[in-house]
């Protein structure tokens, strides 16, 4: 009897000893896991504050009015003149030999641009 006895009051002491370890542990846990979701919705808002500020700096430097004087102060670009424009038969194919495709793309872009140049000229004259 005495051993029942005992063995209950053992029991009745480990059991709400193992509980309460339980639960502090958890709470632990749990607590450690709060500051993780802290720490992790700070680095969300920094994102956002981060990607608010790339917003606004990429929206500055696509601004076309910008990008404009940009293009005019370090892109010298003219227009297009009559000489640089050919026709698609000027070009070499590849099923021409290489020297004669050379040839016929030389002969043919002269031609064009010879006719360019009578067009340009016949062009002012008409002013």
């Amino acid at each position: 009897m005495t051993s029942t006895k005992t063995a209950s009051y053992i029991l009745l002491i480990t059991i709400p000893c193992l509980l309460g370890f339980g639960i502090l542990s958890m709470k632990n846990q749990v607590q450690g896991l709060e500051k993780q979701l802290v720490s992790i919705n700070k680095s969300i808002q920094d994102d956002i504050k981060s990607i608010h500020v790339l917003k606004a700096e990429w929206s500055h430097l696509n601004n076309p009015s910008r990008l404009r004087q940009l293009a005019a102060k370090h892109i010298s670009l003219n227009p297009v003149q009559a000489e640089q424009i050919i026709n698609y038969s000027a070009l070499p194919f590849e099923y021409e030999s290489d020297d004669s495709r050379r040839i016929i793309a030389q002969k043919n872009i002269s031609g064009y641009a010879e006719q360019n140049k009578g067009l340009k000229k016949l062009a002012k004259a008409q002013r």
